[in-house]
């Protein structure tokens, strides 16, 4: 954890794109909400900024990291710390902007739309500012043996042939890649933009043609994002981009490589639930009339039990494991200790699992998650 944030930090790019964004966006007082805080930098560039308080909101143990530079850092006074995830928390004020960086390689694939929408309709003053507020999606067709290697990976000579199948879910999964500029096989196409200050659909359906600039193999689509994090101020991971963040490109790999050549015409079909992580995409070549359908859903391992639960029209059961976690929960009166609630599940239902140690080590957990 400490490492990702550590590139994030790092990448001076990416800061100076924010920096330029909030001293055109912050006034001398405002409240800000940094939603998904992790280390604190954007709150902290809002604060040199003239921010008057900052709610750093982070689901994980960063948030202590967080806390902790900027007690350090001397703005301790103006800063309010707040585990959980944004779309459970209550905020205390509405705020004049709203902050995150959940932007994927994909510019959609992190959460960030319906996390932005959320917090727009709950956190945000009327009139107030979303930092960022478009993404336009970007895709080009990708000639490249790397990023093939990792659609075939399962069924490399160093694998044995009784793992082979599993390619099956790997060509069908999103990759993080490093594309050189050489890799594209044209002029990338613009797939569509997103509109952070409207209310956005579960899901999306993007369509582009992508013309052919060079002879060569195609492997696949790669996307990115442009994202304007105000008025002409952008950010990008675009693999052509002079001055680009430090941040992968998605790539979409299609069954099998297809030789193409100069003027040739690719259609590709983008669709996506960013709620759910799922995106299908259908690569048409209209020269030799073949095409390719993927999607993220079938790249899921998933047991018939995973697909039964997915079912809205099944009656839930509670699990083994759901029955001992209400067991547990149940003794939590606000006067037992950690202690005492572990010492009762033992004393009472020593048969919850099938050793002490893991009554206890499941005890341990659930107090550790669902309880202040």
């Amino acid at each position: 954890m400490l490492k990702e944030h550590l590139g994030y930090v790092a990448d001076h790019i990416r800061l100076d794109r924010f920096r330029a964004a909030i001293a055109q966006t912050i006034n001398a007082g405002d409240r800000i909400a940094d939603l998904g805080c992790g280390s604190g930098i954007l709150g902290l560039l809002c604060l040199r900024a003239g921010a008057g308080r900052v709610y750093g909101i982070d689901s994980t143990a960063m948030i202590e990291m967080a806390r902790e530079t900027f007690s350090r850092a001397g703005w301790a006074e103006r800063v309010t710390c707040i585990r959980g995830h944004s779309h459970r928390v209550v905020l205390p004020e509405p705020v004049d902007v709203v902050i995150c960086d959940h932007v994927g390689y994909f510019g959609f694939d992190y959460g960030i739309v319906h996390t932005l929408q959320d917090a727009r309709r709950r956190f945000l003053k009327p009139g107030g500012t979303l930092i960022p507020a478009r993404i336009r999606l970007r895709l080009g067709a990708v000639e490249s043996e790397k990023c093939r290697d990792k659609a075939e990976g399962w069924r490399a000579e160093s694998v044995p042939d009784e793992f082979h199948w599993l390619r099956q879910h790997t060509v069908n999964a999103k990759h993080a890649v490093e594309l050189p500029p050489k890799a594209l096989l044209g002029a990338p196409a613009v797939l569509g933009d997103i509109d952070l200050y409207t209310d956005n659909p579960d899901f999306f359906s993007w369509t582009a043609e992508l013309r052919i600039q060079r002879d060569g193999i195609m492997h696949g689509l790669a996307g990115w994002f442009e994202c304007e994090l105000a008025e002409d101020v952008w950010m990008t991971n675009s693999p052509l981009a002079e001055r680009p963040i430090q941040r992968s490109q998605a790539f979409l790999p299609i069954d099998e490589a297809v030789p193409v050549k100069t003027g040739d015409s690719v259609k590709a079909r983008v669709m996506a639930r960013p709620a759910d992580h799922l995106i299908a995409w259908v690569v048409d070549f209209p020269a030799t009339g073949r095409r390719f359908s993927h999607s993220t859903w079938q790249g899921l391992l998933l047991a018939p039990e995973d697909l039964m639960r997915s079912r809205p029209d099944r009656v839930p059961r509670l699990s083994r494991e759901g029955q001992a976690r209400i067991t547990v929960l149940g003794y939590c009166d606000g006067k037992r200790t950690a202690r005492e609630i572990e010492q009762a599940v033992l004393r009472d239902h020593p048969n919850l699992f099938p050793s002490p140690e893991e009554i206890s080590r499941f005890v341990a957990r659930a107090l550790g998650q669902d309880t202040e």
